[in-house]
């Protein structure tokens, strides 16, 4: 089972860090990067990647399945995941 209020509690976090424009501040590839460490982590609480990414991975460029960067992505999914 997986613990969705956890994936979307760290999706609001998410969204949180854009508006204070933290991610502004670390850049594209830094901002890639912590987001990827926050999802390896999430997986230690049963999280799920494709709630923390949703309405967020678009906009950075993250796979919401393979966690990866992406130049384009599909319906929230990069070329490998999504075929």
């Amino acid at each position: 089972m997986s613990n969705h209020s956890g994936s979307y509690m760290l999706n609001a976090v998410l969204e949180l860090l854009e508006q204070e424009q933290v991610f502004a501040m670390l850049g594209k590839e830094e901002t890639v990067h912590l987001i990827q460490k926050i999802i390896g982590l999430s997986f230690e609480y049963d999280c799920n990647p494709g709630e923390i990414l949703e309405n967020i991975g678009e906009r950075f460029g993250i796979c919401y399945c393979c966690a990866k960067a992406a130049p384009e992505l599909k319906d929230g999914l990069c070329e490998k995941c999504y075929f």
